[in-house]
């Protein structure tokens, strides 16, 4: 922080003595109050024009700046006349020059030459003045605060000097930085300014009680302890006038110090201010290197620093270590479709909800990245308790945030890992971090939404993703993903009208991956935008050739959409360019989605979906039942079907014992109009109590796996 070299009249005007200052480039002199008085001006600022009115045309001439300093680089005597009561008088001043940094002459002080018994005091506050001066260019912080308590002790000759600090938040307490007490330094000194002197300096800037003082301040500890009979106390002000601490001297004796002594004490007080100042303006920058400014929670850096701390402590060797790693789902898009306005109004009230669910455990919570949140918890008792924490964290973010008037719904992803008390030795902070991160990038694979515990295999899967990522950024370029395609049956019929597109990645190394390998790689690295408009064009050319080559138009095809695809305001122009380009009819396309996706932003989902329907575009909603399934949303939601997610399927036994959830979406979905189609079908079994409950739409493996173009037979 640069230092302010402030005026030297800002600090002389102060002293209580009658004393000029002449400023070499203004050409103007500046007079204290007393020597206005004195002299009986109307101004405390004059130029050559008035000194020719005060001073006698023949002395004018000593303010010369040639002939000040000729052999003048010291202090010196100067005789003149001034014009009192009409007559003039002869005046001698002790001339002192002023000089800047660089050893440059910037003015010159003058005081009425001091009788002999103030030749002496004078001389010792003019080498206190440099030399504290000095100090305060060679020491910084501490050092500078612990000179400057022992120099005042010594060149005033008082038994005790205070620097203390207004802490608190309500500024009633003094901190002492640093504390000279009959030669002995100390700090951290503290107590209350109710009934103490120090209050009065806080109120009126400035305070003095040449003795008596412990019987007026008889519930003062500290000058009862030190036997106190005088103070002299002053404010130390910041750049907006506020009082931020106090310098004090004590003393055991009556203090006799003459005005220049105080005079002295002032200066101090203006450099220990600014040094004060300087030091509180680093605390803070220190805080911010500690504390994230958008949520307030402590920052990696910081939360690294102290999770290698509680790994070392002695005093917590019998503790387990855990760390939960919370990122939220598909923040990109957030950011991307609100705005960041919006997505640092989510940050701060996600901030918010992780304080005030570990609010009673042991935990320090950092917003480590920009929409990833770390919690160091230190007494977990048990694996089996931190699932127990994550399991919770993950439904209870089924409620909205509220922003603005909107509600908007958000899933994370957890990584989870938990260190015993016996093994935490053999791990470093970051280790762990490392682990948690893989953890909580095995549960964005798995699908987001739910935890992953670290496992040693996991940091394996990592070096592969992370191969994984480099290149998925060719793929595209090098032709390396394909389609495959799953029918779709009417149960009625036991015709196939339609099939699902489901892309695949044949990749060089690893070979044939689904997507459930690379899709949240390709929503991260933002490639699944691009990805996904080839998957449309590629499936809407390929039905098209179907529906020519097998004379079948009734063919549909469905293509489900990304989180970030969905949110894209391009996404109905896209669409309509890859129909109109392959020349397949709208009413043969259907895209699909999930309810997360649209209850993110509902308002504007809607929006979307009733432009594309009105095209002649159907609209499925994927995976229902496994989001949030808000009947009075659905009931809002302009979709032609709903797809029943596999994991329900899966539910129907072979000896047709009711499945509730099934019965429940089927019956749904009829009172609202909608076709429902049932996903992960693998069994006769499936497909007769499916029939039975009165659906009539099927996909699964019963009727085949997904498999390319090449293979499908209409």
């Amino acid at each position: 922080m640069a230092r302010i070299i402030e005026h030297p009249w800002d600090t002389l005007k102060q002293l209580s003595i009658p004393i000029w200052f002449f400023d070499i480039e203004k050409e103007n002199i500046y007079v204290s109050e007393r020597l206005k008085d004195q002299w009986k001006l109307d101004s405390s600022v004059l130029n050559r024009h008035d000194l020719m009115k005060l001073i006698h045309k023949d002395d004018i001439a000593y303010l010369d700046h040639p002939a000040m300093t000729k052999d003048n680089r010291h202090f010196f005597y100067m005789n003149y006349r001034l014009l009192n009561n009409g007559q003039y008088e002869w005046v001698k001043d002790i001339v002192t020059p002023f000089f800047n940094e660089d050893g440059k002459i910037m003015g010159y002080t003058g005081m009425s030459a001091p009788d002999a018994a103030y030749i002496e005091e004078l001389g010792r506050i003019k080498k206190a003045v440099v030399e504290i001066g000095d100090a305060f260019l060679s020491y910084n912080g501490q050092e500078f605060f612990d000179f400057l308590v022992e120099y005042l002790s010594s060149v005033l000759g008082v038994d005790t000097v205070l620097v203390g600090e207004l802490t608190g938040e309500a500024k009633v307490e003094v901190t002492a930085i640093s504390l000279s007490h009959k030669g002995e330094i100390s700090s951290g000194l503290q107590y209350a300014l109710k009934g103490t002197p120090c209050e009065q300096v806080v109120m009126t800037h400035e305070c003095y009680y040449p003795n008596d003082v412990g019987r007026l301040f008889p519930e003062d500890i500290t000058i009862k302890e030190y036997g106190v009979e005088s103070y002299l106390g002053k404010a130390l002000l910041n750049s907006d006038g506020e009082v931020i601490g106090i310098l004090a001297i004590m003393d055991n004796r009556t203090q006799t110090s003459g005005p220049l002594s105080k005079a002295l004490f002032q200066i101090f007080a203006d450099r220990t201010a600014n040094e004060l100042s300087r030091m509180q303006a680093e605390k803070k920058l220190e805080m911010l290197s500690q504390y994230d400014p958008l949520t307030g929670l402590v920052t990696r850096s910081y939360l690294s620093g102290i999770l290698e701390e509680r790994i070392q402590s002695t005093d917590e060797k019998e503790n387990n270590i855990a760390l939960l790693l919370i990122d939220i789902d598909n923040f990109k898009m957030i950011n991307d479709s609100w705005g960041h306005t919006k997505g640092d109004e989510l940050l701060r009230q996600f901030s918010r909800y992780l304080r005030q669910t570990f609010a009673q455990h042991d935990a320090v919570i950092s917003r480590i990245s920009s929409d990833e949140f770390l919690v160091l918890l230190i007494h977990v008792q048990s694996i089996e308790e931190l699932e127990g924490v994550s399991d919770h964290v993950i439904h209870s973010m089924r409620r909205p945030f509220l922003i603005g008037e909107k509600e908007f719904y958000n899933t994370v992803s957890i990584g989870v890992t938990f260190t015993p008390a016996r093994l935490r030795d053999h791990y470093s902070g970051e280790t762990l971090l490392r682990h948690a991160d893989a953890a909580m990038h095995k549960a964005k694979r798995s699908g987001k939404n739910r935890y992953a515990v670290y496992e040693e295999k996991m940091s394996e899967q990592m070096r592969e993703e992370l191969h994984l990522k480099q290149s998925l950024h060719h793929a595209l370029d090098k032709n390396q993903f394909e389609l495959h395609y799953q029918p779709q049956v009417c149960g009625r019929t036991s015709q196939v009208i339609g099939y699902e597109s489901l892309i695949r990645w044949n990749h060089p190394d690893y070979g044939l991956l689904s997507p459930h390998y690379f899709i949240s790689l390709a929503e991260e690295s933002g490639m699944i935008i691009e990805i996904g408009e080839w998957v449309l064009k590629e499936a809407c050319q390929q039905t098209k050739r179907w529906q020519v080559e097998d004379h079948r138009p009734d063919l549909k095809i469905s293509v489900n959409l990304s989180a970030q695809q969905f949110k894209d305001l391009n996404l109905p122009r896209k669409v309509l360019k890859a129909l109109k380009d392959s020349g397949l009819p709208p009413d043969s396309l259907i895209l699909e989605i999930t309810e997360t996706m649209v209850l993110q932003d509902f308002d504007r989902s809607t929006d979307t979906l009733n432009g594309l329907r009105e095209k002649g575009i159907k609209i499925h909603l994927d995976d229902f039942g496994v989001g949030f399934s808000s009947l009075s949303y659905l009931n809002r939601l302009p979709v032609d079907a709903i797809k029943i997610d596999r994991s329900f399927i899966n539910q129907i036994g072979d000896r047709g014992e009711e499945v509730p959830i099934v019965n429940a979406i089927i019956s749904m979905a009829k009172s609202l109009g909608l076709q429902v189609i049932a996903e992960g079908v693998e069994t006769s079994e499936h497909i007769a109590y499916l029939k039975q409950k009165g659906c009539y739409e099927y996909q699964g493996y019963y009727f085949s796996k997904p498999v390319p173009a090449s293979l499908v037979s209409n």
